[in-house]
């Protein structure tokens, strides 16, 4: 393949696989990375109350697992308000240079 071929495949391959800034991708942005973290502060104490009555209750190791993960998901983190707001700026960036 000559280098002419090859940067015209490259530069077709980076427009398909660039995702588009479309309603659909801030939606995405808010369920996946702003919502969680609205629970764990409103609600957290409460699912980390649930998550140990059902861990102490349970001789099943995988349900243990489970809900130690979900306790896990409990606990505001900042790193993920932090993606969420990235990725916000970067869709506004890509929505602004459309």
């Amino acid at each position: 393949m000559n280098k002419k071929k090859f940067d015209s495949f490259k530069q077709n391959i980076h427009k398909q696989l660039k995702p588009k800034p479309t309603w659909k991708s801030l939606t995405g942005i808010f369920i996946f990375f702003f919502l969680p973290e609205i629970v764990a502060y409103f609600w957290g104490e409460e699912l980390r109350a649930y998550c140990n009555t059902i861990i102490n209750s349970t001789d099943d190791f995988t349900t243990k697992q489970i809900y130690e993960t979900l306790k896990m998901f409990c606990e505001n983190s900042l790193f993920n308000i932090f993606l969420g707001f990235a990725f916000l700026l970067w869709w506004l960036y890509e929505r602004v240079k459309n």
